[in-house]
Protein backbone atom coordinates (compact mmCIF):
# COMPACT_ATOMS: atom_id res chain seq x y z
CA UNK A 1 0.00 0.00 0.00
CA UNK A 2 1.53 3.33 -1.08
CA UNK A 3 1.43 6.38 1.14
CA UNK A 4 0.04 9.65 -0.18
CA UNK A 5 2.64 12.39 -0.17
CA UNK A 6 2.19 15.37 2.15
CA UNK A 7 2.06 19.03 1.24
CA UNK A 8 2.49 19.98 4.89
CA UNK A 9 4.37 18.14 7.63
CA UNK A 10 2.98 18.21 11.20
CA UNK A 11 5.22 17.15 14.08
CA UNK A 12 2.28 16.26 16.28
CA UNK A 13 1.05 13.47 13.99
CA UNK A 14 3.58 12.79 11.19
CA UNK A 15 6.64 10.57 11.65
CA UNK A 16 9.87 12.10 10.37
CA UNK A 17 11.35 8.84 9.11
CA UNK A 18 8.15 7.65 7.36
CA UNK A 19 6.18 10.67 6.14
CA UNK A 20 6.66 11.40 2.44
CA UNK A 21 6.70 14.97 1.12
CA UNK A 22 5.37 15.97 -2.29
CA UNK A 23 7.89 17.31 -4.83
CA UNK A 24 6.15 20.66 -5.27
CA UNK A 25 6.04 21.22 -1.51
CA UNK A 26 9.77 20.54 -1.20
CA UNK A 27 10.65 22.75 -4.17
CA UNK A 28 8.56 25.57 -2.71
CA UNK A 29 10.46 25.28 0.59
CA UNK A 30 13.88 25.30 -1.13
CA UNK A 31 12.86 28.38 -3.09
CA UNK A 32 11.60 30.01 0.11
CA UNK A 33 14.86 29.17 1.92
CA UNK A 34 16.98 30.52 -0.95
CA UNK A 35 15.05 33.79 -1.02
CA UNK A 36 15.28 34.13 2.75
CA UNK A 37 19.06 33.65 2.70
CA UNK A 38 19.44 36.27 -0.04
CA UNK A 39 17.45 38.84 1.94
CA UNK A 40 18.84 38.03 5.40
CA UNK A 41 22.37 36.62 5.24
CA UNK A 42 25.19 39.22 5.11
CA UNK A 43 27.12 37.39 2.37
CA UNK A 44 26.08 33.79 1.55
CA UNK A 45 28.76 33.32 -1.13
CA UNK A 46 31.68 34.74 0.88
CA UNK A 47 33.31 31.39 1.60
CA UNK A 48 32.23 29.44 -1.49
CA UNK A 49 31.80 31.89 -4.38
CA UNK A 50 28.64 32.84 -6.24
CA UNK A 51 28.78 29.96 -8.71
CA UNK A 52 29.00 27.27 -6.01
CA UNK A 53 26.21 28.88 -4.02
CA UNK A 54 23.88 29.07 -7.05
CA UNK A 55 24.77 25.52 -8.10
CA UNK A 56 24.01 24.30 -4.57
CA UNK A 57 20.55 25.83 -4.87
CA UNK A 58 19.95 24.31 -8.32
CA UNK A 59 21.04 20.86 -7.12
CA UNK A 60 18.70 21.12 -4.15
CA UNK A 61 15.78 21.94 -6.46
CA UNK A 62 16.72 19.04 -8.75
CA UNK A 63 16.87 16.66 -5.76
CA UNK A 64 13.21 17.43 -5.05
CA UNK A 65 11.95 16.06 -8.36
CA UNK A 66 10.49 12.96 -6.70
CA UNK A 67 8.81 12.19 -3.39
CA UNK A 68 11.12 12.09 -0.37
CA UNK A 69 10.72 11.22 3.28
CA UNK A 70 11.10 14.09 5.70
CA UNK A 71 14.52 12.85 6.83
CA UNK A 72 15.62 12.67 3.18
CA UNK A 73 14.42 16.22 2.60
CA UNK A 74 16.36 17.44 5.64
CA UNK A 75 19.51 16.01 4.06
CA UNK A 76 18.76 17.94 0.86
CA UNK A 77 18.49 21.13 2.94
CA UNK A 78 21.72 20.48 4.86
CA UNK A 79 23.60 19.61 1.66
CA UNK A 80 22.55 22.95 0.19
CA UNK A 81 23.45 24.89 3.34
CA UNK A 82 26.80 23.08 3.64
CA UNK A 83 27.95 24.78 0.42
CA UNK A 84 28.10 28.08 2.34
CA UNK A 85 30.50 26.66 4.98
CA UNK A 86 28.70 28.74 7.61
CA UNK A 87 28.26 26.94 10.94
CA UNK A 88 25.55 29.41 11.99
CA UNK A 89 23.31 28.73 8.98
CA UNK A 90 22.11 25.25 9.73
CA UNK A 91 19.54 23.08 11.40
CA UNK A 92 19.95 20.95 14.50
CA UNK A 93 18.84 17.35 13.79
CA UNK A 94 18.33 16.71 17.52
CA UNK A 95 15.51 19.26 17.53
CA UNK A 96 13.44 16.96 15.36
CA UNK A 97 13.45 14.28 18.03
CA UNK A 98 11.70 16.53 20.53
CA UNK A 99 9.39 18.75 18.47
CA UNK A 100 6.69 16.09 18.30
CA UNK A 101 4.62 14.40 21.00
CA UNK A 102 6.30 14.15 24.41
CA UNK A 103 5.67 10.41 24.46
CA UNK A 104 7.77 9.90 21.34
CA UNK A 105 10.18 7.01 21.85
CA UNK A 106 13.88 7.92 21.74
CA UNK A 107 17.10 6.10 22.51
CA UNK A 108 19.71 8.69 23.53
CA UNK A 109 23.27 7.42 23.14
CA UNK A 110 26.63 8.92 22.22
CA UNK A 111 29.67 7.40 20.59
CA UNK A 112 33.26 8.45 20.06
CA UNK A 113 35.41 7.40 17.10
CA UNK A 114 38.90 6.14 17.93
CA UNK A 115 41.18 4.92 15.13
CA UNK A 116 38.21 4.51 12.80
CA UNK A 117 36.15 2.42 15.24
CA UNK A 118 33.08 3.53 17.17
CA UNK A 119 32.90 3.15 20.94
CA UNK A 120 30.05 3.79 23.35
CA UNK A 121 30.59 7.01 25.32
CA UNK A 122 27.24 7.08 27.13
CA UNK A 123 23.71 5.72 26.89
CA UNK A 124 20.63 6.91 28.74
CA UNK A 125 19.10 4.55 31.32
CA UNK A 126 20.65 1.39 29.86
CA UNK A 127 23.57 -0.60 31.21
CA UNK A 128 25.75 -1.24 28.16
CA UNK A 129 29.40 -1.00 29.17
CA UNK A 130 31.09 2.31 28.36
CA UNK A 131 33.96 1.72 25.95
CA UNK A 132 32.31 -1.19 24.16
CA UNK A 133 32.91 -1.14 20.43
CA UNK A 134 29.62 -0.72 18.55
CA UNK A 135 29.42 -2.52 15.21
CA UNK A 136 25.73 -2.10 14.45
CA UNK A 137 22.46 -0.82 15.95
CA UNK A 138 19.47 -2.77 14.65
CA UNK A 139 19.98 -2.83 10.85
CA UNK A 140 22.25 0.21 10.77
CA UNK A 141 26.00 -0.22 10.58
CA UNK A 142 27.98 2.49 12.33
CA UNK A 143 29.86 3.63 9.22
CA UNK A 144 26.52 4.16 7.40
CA UNK A 145 25.15 6.17 10.35
CA UNK A 146 28.34 8.24 10.34
CA UNK A 147 27.91 8.96 6.62
CA UNK A 148 24.38 10.32 7.18
CA UNK A 149 25.57 12.26 10.25
CA UNK A 150 28.17 14.05 8.14
CA UNK A 151 25.42 15.08 5.71
CA UNK A 152 23.47 16.53 8.63
CA UNK A 153 26.51 18.31 10.08
CA UNK A 154 27.91 21.76 9.36
CA UNK A 155 31.26 23.48 9.19
CA UNK A 156 32.75 26.96 9.44
CA UNK A 157 35.20 27.58 6.62
CA UNK A 158 37.44 24.57 6.12
CA UNK A 159 37.18 23.10 9.62
CA UNK A 160 36.72 19.60 8.20
CA UNK A 161 38.02 17.72 11.26
CA UNK A 162 35.73 19.72 13.53
CA UNK A 163 32.81 18.79 11.28
CA UNK A 164 33.67 15.10 11.61
CA UNK A 165 33.81 15.48 15.39
CA UNK A 166 30.35 17.07 15.34
CA UNK A 167 29.12 14.24 13.12
CA UNK A 168 30.36 11.70 15.68
CA UNK A 169 28.34 13.45 18.38
CA UNK A 170 25.22 13.28 16.21
CA UNK A 171 25.31 9.57 15.37
CA UNK A 172 22.83 8.73 18.14
CA UNK A 173 20.46 11.44 16.95
CA UNK A 174 20.84 10.22 13.37
CA UNK A 175 19.82 6.71 14.37
CA UNK A 176 16.75 8.04 16.17
CA UNK A 177 15.75 10.08 13.12
CA UNK A 178 16.11 7.14 10.76
CA UNK A 179 14.46 4.57 13.00
CA UNK A 180 10.78 4.66 13.89
CA UNK A 181 10.23 3.23 17.38
CA UNK A 182 7.56 2.64 19.98
CA UNK A 183 8.20 2.56 23.71
CA UNK A 184 7.59 -1.18 23.60
CA UNK A 185 10.46 -1.61 21.14
CA UNK A 186 14.02 -2.42 22.09
CA UNK A 187 17.12 -1.74 20.02
CA UNK A 188 19.71 -4.42 19.35
CA UNK A 189 23.34 -3.33 19.73
CA UNK A 190 25.94 -5.56 18.11
CA UNK A 191 29.04 -4.86 20.16
CA UNK A 192 32.51 -6.08 21.01
CA UNK A 193 32.56 -5.95 24.80
CA UNK A 194 35.49 -5.11 27.07
CA UNK A 195 36.70 -8.71 27.11
CA UNK A 196 36.71 -8.96 23.31
CA UNK A 197 33.51 -10.98 22.85
CA UNK A 198 31.11 -10.09 20.04
CA UNK A 199 27.50 -10.22 21.21
CA UNK A 200 24.05 -8.66 20.93
CA UNK A 201 22.73 -6.50 23.77
CA UNK A 202 19.29 -4.94 24.06
CA UNK A 203 18.54 -1.31 24.97
CA UNK A 204 15.19 0.19 25.93
CA UNK A 205 13.64 3.34 24.54
CA UNK A 206 12.34 6.16 26.76
CA UNK A 207 9.88 9.02 26.33
CA UNK A 208 11.50 12.11 24.84
CA UNK A 209 9.95 14.23 27.63
CA UNK A 210 11.69 12.11 30.27
CA UNK A 211 15.08 12.50 28.61
CA UNK A 212 14.66 16.23 28.03
CA UNK A 213 13.80 16.80 31.69
CA UNK A 214 16.96 15.03 32.87
CA UNK A 215 19.15 16.60 30.18
CA UNK A 216 18.23 20.10 31.29
CA UNK A 217 19.65 19.60 34.79
CA UNK A 218 22.74 21.83 35.05
CA UNK A 219 25.30 20.30 37.39
CA UNK A 220 28.06 22.86 36.97
CA UNK A 221 26.89 26.19 35.67
CA UNK A 222 28.83 27.94 32.90
CA UNK A 223 32.11 28.44 34.82
CA UNK A 224 34.16 26.26 37.13
CA UNK A 225 37.85 26.11 37.99
CA UNK A 226 40.45 24.55 40.24
CA UNK A 227 44.10 25.06 41.17
CA UNK A 228 46.37 22.04 41.58
CA UNK A 229 49.32 21.57 43.95
CA UNK A 230 51.76 22.89 41.31
CA UNK A 231 49.92 26.23 41.07
CA UNK A 232 48.30 25.39 37.75
CA UNK A 233 44.76 26.59 37.22
CA UNK A 234 42.21 25.04 34.88
CA UNK A 235 39.36 27.42 34.05
CA UNK A 236 36.46 25.79 32.22
CA UNK A 237 33.99 28.07 30.48
CA UNK A 238 31.08 25.99 29.24
CA UNK A 239 29.33 28.88 27.49
CA UNK A 240 29.72 32.54 26.60
CA UNK A 241 25.94 32.86 26.67
CA UNK A 242 25.16 33.45 30.36
CA UNK A 243 21.72 34.28 31.68
CA UNK A 244 23.32 37.34 33.29
CA UNK A 245 26.48 39.00 31.92
CA UNK A 246 26.94 40.68 35.30
CA UNK A 247 27.02 37.31 37.09
CA UNK A 248 29.32 35.90 34.42
CA UNK A 249 31.82 38.71 35.05
CA UNK A 250 31.67 38.11 38.80
CA UNK A 251 32.48 34.44 38.25
CA UNK A 252 35.46 35.32 36.06
CA UNK A 253 36.58 37.88 38.65
CA UNK A 254 36.42 35.19 41.34
CA UNK A 255 38.65 32.89 39.31
CA UNK A 256 41.32 35.48 38.58
CA UNK A 257 41.19 36.73 42.16
CA UNK A 258 42.07 33.19 43.22
CA UNK A 259 44.77 33.03 40.54
CA UNK A 260 46.39 36.18 41.89
CA UNK A 261 45.97 35.08 45.51
CA UNK A 262 47.60 31.68 44.95
CA UNK A 263 50.29 33.06 42.62
CA UNK A 264 49.28 30.70 39.82
CA UNK A 265 52.07 30.11 37.31
CA UNK A 266 50.15 28.38 34.50
CA UNK A 267 46.59 28.87 33.30
CA UNK A 268 44.63 26.48 31.10
CA UNK A 269 41.40 27.82 29.60
CA UNK A 270 39.08 25.01 28.57
CA UNK A 271 36.59 25.97 25.85
CA UNK A 272 35.69 22.43 24.82
CA UNK A 273 31.98 22.17 23.95
CA UNK A 274 31.59 25.95 24.37
CA UNK A 275 29.14 26.77 21.57
CA UNK A 276 29.73 30.52 21.89
CA UNK A 277 27.42 33.34 22.87
CA UNK A 278 28.00 36.99 23.74
CA UNK A 279 31.14 38.68 22.46
CA UNK A 280 31.18 40.89 25.55
CA UNK A 281 31.49 37.76 27.68
CA UNK A 282 34.50 36.37 25.83
CA UNK A 283 36.06 39.84 25.63
CA UNK A 284 35.82 40.12 29.42
CA UNK A 285 37.90 36.96 29.78
CA UNK A 286 40.40 38.37 27.28
CA UNK A 287 40.75 41.48 29.45
CA UNK A 288 42.62 39.29 31.96
CA UNK A 289 44.96 37.92 29.27
CA UNK A 290 45.66 40.98 27.12
CA UNK A 291 49.34 41.61 27.89
CA UNK A 292 49.71 44.36 25.27
CA UNK A 293 46.73 46.32 26.59
CA UNK A 294 45.75 46.97 22.97
CA UNK A 295 42.17 47.21 21.73
CA UNK A 296 40.15 44.36 20.27
CA UNK A 297 39.25 45.44 16.74
CA UNK A 298 36.49 43.54 15.01
CA UNK A 299 34.61 44.35 11.81
CA UNK A 300 30.89 43.51 11.88
CA UNK A 301 29.32 42.95 8.46
CA UNK A 302 25.59 43.67 8.77
CA UNK A 303 22.70 43.24 6.35
CA UNK A 304 19.53 45.18 7.11
CA UNK A 305 16.56 42.84 7.31
CA UNK A 306 13.59 41.96 9.47
CA UNK A 307 15.85 39.43 11.21
CA UNK A 308 18.93 41.52 12.04
CA UNK A 309 19.76 42.27 15.67
CA UNK A 310 18.28 45.78 15.51
CA UNK A 311 14.96 44.57 14.10
CA UNK A 312 14.70 41.93 16.82
CA UNK A 313 15.18 44.31 19.75
CA UNK A 314 12.32 44.36 22.28
CA UNK A 315 10.34 47.60 22.16
CA UNK A 316 11.89 49.11 25.28
CA UNK A 317 15.44 48.30 24.13
CA UNK A 318 14.73 49.76 20.70
CA UNK A 319 13.44 52.92 22.37
CA UNK A 320 16.55 53.14 24.58
CA UNK A 321 18.83 52.59 21.58
CA UNK A 322 17.15 55.35 19.54
CA UNK A 323 17.22 57.82 22.46
CA UNK A 324 20.90 57.21 23.19
CA UNK A 325 21.84 57.47 19.52
CA UNK A 326 19.92 60.67 18.95
CA UNK A 327 21.52 62.32 22.00
CA UNK A 328 25.10 61.82 20.75
CA UNK A 329 24.51 61.84 16.98
CA UNK A 330 26.63 62.05 14.81
CA UNK A 331 29.44 61.04 17.19
CA UNK A 332 30.44 57.62 18.44
CA UNK A 333 29.91 54.04 17.43
CA UNK A 334 26.22 54.09 18.29
CA UNK A 335 25.70 56.76 15.61
CA UNK A 336 27.09 54.36 12.98
CA UNK A 337 24.70 51.71 14.25
CA UNK A 338 21.87 54.22 14.12
CA UNK A 339 22.66 55.10 10.49
CA UNK A 340 22.51 51.42 9.63
CA UNK A 341 19.28 51.03 11.63
CA UNK A 342 17.65 53.76 9.51
CA UNK A 343 18.92 52.37 6.19
CA UNK A 344 16.62 50.53 3.72
CA UNK A 345 16.14 46.78 3.91
CA UNK A 346 18.89 44.96 2.02
CA UNK A 347 21.58 47.49 2.91
CA UNK A 348 24.94 45.97 3.86
CA UNK A 349 27.43 47.84 6.00
CA UNK A 350 30.68 47.08 7.80
CA UNK A 351 31.11 48.72 11.19
CA UNK A 352 34.39 48.57 13.10
CA UNK A 353 34.09 47.86 16.82
CA UNK A 354 37.25 49.12 18.49
CA UNK A 355 37.11 48.15 22.14
CA UNK A 356 39.70 47.82 24.90
CA UNK A 357 38.25 45.44 27.47
CA UNK A 358 38.69 46.24 31.15
CA UNK A 359 38.08 44.10 34.21
CA UNK A 360 37.02 44.95 37.72
CA UNK A 361 40.32 43.83 39.28
CA UNK A 362 42.48 45.89 36.88
CA UNK A 363 44.61 42.78 36.62
CA UNK A 364 46.32 40.99 33.74
CA UNK A 365 47.56 37.45 34.25
CA UNK A 366 51.28 37.49 33.30
CA UNK A 367 51.98 33.76 33.33
CA UNK A 368 51.92 30.97 30.79
CA UNK A 369 48.51 30.43 29.21
CA UNK A 370 47.21 27.49 27.16
CA UNK A 371 43.88 27.16 25.37
CA UNK A 372 41.96 23.86 25.10
CA UNK A 373 39.48 23.42 22.21
CA UNK A 374 37.53 20.75 20.35
CA UNK A 375 35.13 20.54 17.43
CA UNK A 376 32.30 21.94 19.55
CA UNK A 377 34.25 25.12 20.34
CA UNK A 378 32.26 27.47 18.10
CA UNK A 379 31.31 31.05 17.38
CA UNK A 380 32.64 33.32 20.16
CA UNK A 381 35.00 30.49 21.14
CA UNK A 382 36.46 30.62 17.62
CA UNK A 383 36.98 34.38 17.91
CA UNK A 384 38.65 33.76 21.29
CA UNK A 385 40.92 31.12 19.73
CA UNK A 386 41.67 33.44 16.79
CA UNK A 387 42.81 36.20 19.15
CA UNK A 388 44.84 33.67 21.09
CA UNK A 389 46.57 32.45 17.92
CA UNK A 390 47.07 35.87 16.38
CA UNK A 391 48.59 37.44 19.52
CA UNK A 392 50.71 34.35 20.26
CA UNK A 393 49.37 34.41 23.83
CA UNK A 394 50.08 30.72 24.24
CA UNK A 395 49.66 27.26 22.80
CA UNK A 396 46.42 25.56 21.79
CA UNK A 397 45.84 21.88 22.59
CA UNK A 398 42.97 19.45 22.06
CA UNK A 399 41.30 19.13 18.67
CA UNK A 400 40.39 21.51 15.85
CA UNK A 401 37.78 24.15 16.72
CA UNK A 402 34.83 25.05 14.49
CA UNK A 403 36.35 27.91 12.52
CA UNK A 404 39.47 29.84 11.63
CA UNK A 405 41.53 32.89 12.38
CA UNK A 406 39.57 34.86 9.77
CA UNK A 407 36.51 35.08 12.02
CA UNK A 408 33.08 33.53 11.87
CA UNK A 409 29.49 34.16 10.93
CA UNK A 410 27.06 34.61 13.80
CA UNK A 411 23.91 36.10 15.37
CA UNK A 412 21.70 33.41 13.87
CA UNK A 413 17.97 34.07 13.60
CA UNK A 414 15.37 31.31 13.68
CA UNK A 415 13.33 30.59 10.57
CA UNK A 416 10.73 27.97 9.62
CA UNK A 417 9.90 26.68 6.13
CA UNK A 418 6.19 26.67 5.30
CA UNK A 419 5.56 23.19 3.90
CA UNK A 420 8.05 20.88 5.63
CA UNK A 421 7.89 22.91 8.86
CA UNK A 422 11.70 22.68 8.88
CA UNK A 423 13.22 24.67 11.74
CA UNK A 424 16.59 26.21 10.98
CA UNK A 425 18.89 29.14 11.72
CA UNK A 426 20.36 31.73 9.33
CA UNK A 427 23.28 34.05 10.08
CA UNK A 428 22.71 37.78 10.15
CA UNK A 429 26.31 38.90 10.88
CA UNK A 430 29.90 38.22 9.88
CA UNK A 431 32.65 38.90 12.42
CA UNK A 432 36.12 39.53 10.97
CA UNK A 433 39.20 40.71 12.92
CA UNK A 434 40.36 44.05 11.52
CA UNK A 435 43.83 42.75 10.64
CA UNK A 436 42.37 40.03 8.39
CA UNK A 437 42.25 41.66 4.97
CA UNK A 438 41.94 38.47 2.92
CA UNK A 439 39.26 35.79 3.29
CA UNK A 440 40.82 32.98 5.32
CA UNK A 441 39.09 29.61 5.48
CA UNK A 442 41.75 27.46 7.13
CA UNK A 443 40.78 26.11 10.53
CA UNK A 444 42.59 26.90 13.77
CA UNK A 445 44.49 23.68 14.35
CA UNK A 446 45.86 22.91 17.81
CA UNK A 447 49.60 23.01 18.36
CA UNK A 448 49.28 19.59 19.94
CA UNK A 449 46.40 17.22 19.10
CA UNK A 450 44.97 15.36 22.08
CA UNK A 451 42.28 12.74 21.51
CA UNK A 452 40.78 10.29 23.92
CA UNK A 453 41.93 6.68 23.79
CA UNK A 454 39.82 3.65 24.63
CA UNK A 455 41.36 3.10 28.05
CA UNK A 456 40.65 6.72 29.04
CA UNK A 457 37.09 6.31 27.77
CA UNK A 458 36.55 3.17 29.85
CA UNK A 459 38.04 4.77 32.96
CA UNK A 460 36.19 8.07 32.34
CA UNK A 461 39.44 10.03 32.28
CA UNK A 462 39.88 13.47 30.75
CA UNK A 463 42.51 13.00 28.00
CA UNK A 464 43.74 16.59 28.27
CA UNK A 465 44.19 16.53 32.05
CA UNK A 466 45.86 13.13 31.69
CA UNK A 467 48.27 14.57 29.12
CA UNK A 468 49.03 17.55 31.36
CA UNK A 469 49.26 15.30 34.44
CA UNK A 470 46.90 17.60 36.30
CA UNK A 471 44.75 16.27 39.11
CA UNK A 472 41.98 18.13 40.88
CA UNK A 473 43.75 18.52 44.23
CA UNK A 474 41.76 21.54 45.37
CA UNK A 475 38.65 22.86 43.74
CA UNK A 476 36.87 26.15 43.42
CA UNK A 477 33.53 25.91 41.69
CA UNK A 478 31.02 28.62 40.96
CA UNK A 479 27.59 27.19 41.58
CA UNK A 480 24.65 28.16 39.49
CA UNK A 481 22.41 30.74 41.10
CA UNK A 482 18.79 29.56 40.87
CA UNK A 483 17.31 32.63 42.54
Amino acid sequence: MTQDCLSYFHYSKDEISQSVLCPEAMKADIEQLHEHILTTHPNPSLYCGVEAFVNGYKQAIASCSSEKTMIEFIQIVTTYLAVMKDSHTNLNPRDYLYLGPKDRAVLPFFVVRIDGKFYLESIYKNDLAIGSEILQVDSYRMDSLFTVSKKLSFTEGNARLAKEEIAERMIGATFNLLHRANLSDVASFKIVNLTGDTLIQKANYVKSATYLKDRDIDLHGPIHYFVDKDKRCVLTIESFDPISLKKFKKQIDACFSEIRKQNVQELYIDLRNNLGGMLRAQEYVLSYLNLSGGPLQMNYLYKRSHFDRFASLPFYQEWQFMNRAERVYPNGLISKEYDFYKSPLGTTRTILYDYTPQNRLSYTFPGKCTLITNGSSMSASVLFAGWFKNTKRGGIIGTQCMGGIGGTFGNSAAYTLDHSNTHLMVSTLKFTPKDRVQIELNAIDPDHVIRINRQQLIQQKDPVLEYLNIKKESKKKVKKNHN
